[in-house]
C-alpha cells in the first residue's frame, strides 16, 4: 500500500522539483545578467542603443507618444506612426507647412519620403535654395522608417497630397529593421528585429533580463536570414512605391545616400547594399542619382560631413548641398 501511495507521488513531487529547478534558474539568471549587465540587456537604458544593424529606440524618449498632444501613435499596420494633426504632421500626413492643400496652377509640388534623413530636410534646405519658390517643399519624413514602412505611410496616409514629384531619401540603414518599443495607455508596442516573421513579446522584453538576453543570442544566430530578407523587403518596396507613385501621376526619383564615412572606412555589408540599391533601382527602371564621387571631394576639401559629431547617417547642412548640387548636374530636375 506505501509503495502504491509512493508511485503516485513521484510525477507530483516531480513536477514540483523540475519547476523550482526552473524558478531557480531564472531567479539566478536574472540575478546575474543585472550584475553582469552585458550589451544585449541593455536595451532600454539610452535612447539609441546597439550597433547598425540592431539599433533600438526609444522614440518617446525625444518624440512624445500619444494620440492626442505627441508625435507618434499605435499603427497596427506600421507598428506606429504620426499623429495626423497633432504636435508635428498635418492631417493630411506630411509635416505642418504654409502651402495649401489645393495646389495653385504654376507651382511644382514635391513630396519628400524616408527616414530621419528626409525628417531633418537638410536636402530639403538645400534643394530649396536652389529652387527657389517656383517649387513647394513638403515633408513626410518619419524617424526610423524602413522602406516598407514609407511605401505603408505613403499608401495610407499621404493619399491626399496632390504630388507632382514623389523624391525618397534612401539611406543604407533601410536595410536594417529599427527596432522601437513604447508604452501607450498600458499597451506595450514592439517593431524590433525579429526571427523569420515573429517579433519578441514587448512586455517581457521590458521587463525581464534573461528574455531579452536569449532574444539577442537568437537574433545574432540568424543574421543571414534576417539580412536577405530584408534585402528581398527593400526590393519589393521600391518596387511597389514605383508603382502605387505612378499610379497616383507623379514622378519618382531615389537619392540614394552614401555611408557618411570615407569608403576605405566602409565595411560589409555597407559596399554591397550601396551597390545592391544602385542596381535594384536600374533593373526597376527608377530614376536614381548616387554620390560617392560628391563624398570623396568632400572630404578631400575638408567639407564637414555629418551634422553633429561622427554620425555616419546624417548628412550637414554644407554636404546636402554638395550632393544637391551633384544630382542638378546629373540630370535632376525636379
Amino acid at each position: 500500500m506505501i509503495a502504491r501511495k509512493m508511485s503516485k507521488r513521484w510525477p507530483l513531487r516531480l513536477g514540483l522539483a523540475l519547476a523550482s529547478a526552473a524558478l531557480a534558474f531564472v531567479l539566478l539568471g536574472e540575478a546575474a545578467l543585472r550584475t553582469w549587465r552585458p550589451a544585449s540587456v541593455r536595451l532600454f537604458e539610452a535612447r539609441v542603443r546597439g550597433s547598425p544593424g540592431e539599433r533600438v529606440i526609444m522614440i518617446d524618449e525625444t518624440y512624445e507618444v500619444h494620440p492626442k498632444h505627441g508625435v507618434f501613435q499605435v499603427d497596427p499596420r506600421i507598428g506606429y506612426r504620426p499623429v495626423l494633426g497633432g504636435a508635428k504632421y498635418a492631417p493630411h500626413g506630411a509635416q505642418w507647412n504654409d502651402y495649401a492643400l489645393r495646389k495653385p496652377p504654376g507651382k511644382r509640388r514635391l513630396l519628400f519620403i524616408g527616414d530621419s534623413v528626409t525628417d531633418r530636410a537638410k536636402l530639403i534646405t538645400a534643394l530649396s535654395e536652389q529652387l527657389g519658390d517656383a517649387y513647394e517643399y513638403w515633408n513626410a519624413g518619419v524617424v526610423g522608417y524602413t522602406t516598407t514602412q514609407e511605401l505603408a505611410y505613403y499608401r495610407d496616409y499621404l493619399a491626399d497630397i496632390p504630388a507632382d514629384h514623389v523624391i525618397l531619401t534612401f539611406h543604407l540603414n533601410d536595410y536594417e529593421i529599427t527596432p522601437v518599443v513604447f508604452e501607450l495607455d498600458g499597451q506595450y508596442v514592439s517593431v524590433h528585429s525579429r526571427i523569420g516573421n515573429t517579433y519578441p513579446n514587448p512586455w517581457l522584453l521590458k521587463n525581464s533580463y534573461l528574455y531579452r538576453f536569449g532574444w539577442s543570442w537568437m537574433v545574432s544566430r540568424t543574421g543571414r536570414e534576417r539580412a536577405e530578407s530584408m534585402e528581398s523587403e527593400v526590393q519589393d518596396g521600391l518596387r511597389a512605391l514605383r508603382d502605387l507613385v505612378r499610379a497616383r501621376g507623379a514622378d519618382f526619383s531615389v537619392l540614394v545616400l552614401p555611408w557618411l564615412a570615407p569608403r576605405a572606412e566602409w565595411h560589409e555589408p555597407e559596399p554591397r547594399h550601396h551597390e545592391l540599391t544602385l542596381r535594384t533601382l536600374t533593373q526597376l527602371g527608377i530614376r536614381h542619382f548616387a554620390f560617392l564621387e560628391t563624398l570623396d571631394r568632400a572630404y578631400a576639401a575638408g567639407l564637414p560631413i555629418h551634422e553633429q559629431g561622427v554620425d555616419p547617417q546624417h548628412p550637414s547642412l554644407e554636404f546636402a548641398r554638395e550632393m544637391v548640387k551633384d544630382s542638378l548636374l546629373q540630370g535632376f530636375r525636379p
